[in-house]
C-alpha cells in the first residue's frame, strides 16, 4: 500500500554499536581524500549539513553515518563513493569472496562482487541483521537504475511514497534518482541480498 509518512534524519550511530560493522575505516580514508584536495573539517561540515564535532568523530571512525549523510559528504569533498573502496582484483568472484566495504547504514555488513574495471554496474552483496538498514533518511543514488534481489529474509522497501514488502525470491527494480529507505524489519531473522546498480554511482 502506498505510504505518505516522511520519516525525519535519525542521529548517527556509534561505530561498534549493536550490529554494525565497519572493517575498512571509511572515515580514515575520507579523511585522507579530503586533505589531498585542501579541503578543511569546516568547509565540508557546513556543506553536508552537520557539525564539525560530527565529521571528526566520523573520520576517526568513532560514529557511523547512514547512507544519505555518507554520499553527502562523499559529494561535499567531491569523490564518487566507489573511490573509497578497492574491488576485488578479477572479475570472478567466488562465494564468500566479495570485499568488505561500507557504504553507510547501520546493523550490515555488505561486500563488493563486481570485478575491478568494471564501469557499467555496481553488484554488493548485503547481509543485513533484523533493525537494520540504510537509516531513516531518504536519499538518492546518481545512477540509472537499481535492482535489489533478496536472497533470504524480509526487506522493507520505501521509494518515494511507495512501500514494498520483499521476501524470499522477490527482486524490485526502481530508479534510484527516487528517495528511498530499506530496513530489515524482522525482530529475529536476518535478510541477504543482491543489489545491481547501473551505472555504478557517480
Amino acid at each position: 500500500m502506498p505510504s505518505k509518512k516522511i520519516e525525519m534524519p535519525a542521529a548517527e550511530t556509534a561505530a561498534g554499536s549493536s550490529g554494525s560493522t565497519d572493517p575498512f575505516n571509511v572515515g580514515s580514508r575520507l579523511r585522507a581524500l579530503r586533505q589531498a584536495k585542501g579541503m578543511l573539517i569546516d568547509e565540508v561540515a557546513q556543506k553536508v549539513g552537520v557539525s564539525k564535532s560530527f565529521i571528526s568523530r566520523f573520520e576517526r571512525d568513532t560514529v557511523q553515518a547512514s547512507v544519505a549523510t555518507l554520499l553527502r559528504i562523499c559529494e561535499a569533498i567531491g569523490i564518487k563513493p566507489g573511490e573509497l573502496f578497492e574491488p576485488p582484483s578479477t572479475r570472478f568472484v567466488a562465494a564468500g569472496q566479495g570485499a568488505p566495504i561500507s557504504l553507510g547504514g547501520e546493523g550490515m555488513r555488505e561486500y563488493l562482487i563486481c570485478g575491478a574495471g568494471n564501469e557499467h554496474m555496481m553488484a554488493l552483496y548485503s547481509v543485513i541483521e533484523p533493525g537494520g538498514g540504510s537509516g531513516t533518511e531518504p536519499y538518492t543514488i546518481k545512477a540509472a537504475a537499481d535492482l535489489v534481489h533478496v536472497q533470504s529474509g524480509c526487506l522493507e522497501m520505501r521509494v518515494a511514497e511507495e512501500t514494498y514488502l520483499l521476501r524470499a525470491g522477490d527482486t524490485l527494480t526502481f530508479a534510484p534518482s527516487d528517495p528511498h529507505t530499506w530496513v530489515n524489519p524482522s525482530k529475529d531473522e536476518v535478510c541477504t541480498a543482491l543489489w545491481v546498480i547501473v551505472p555504478p554511482p557517480a
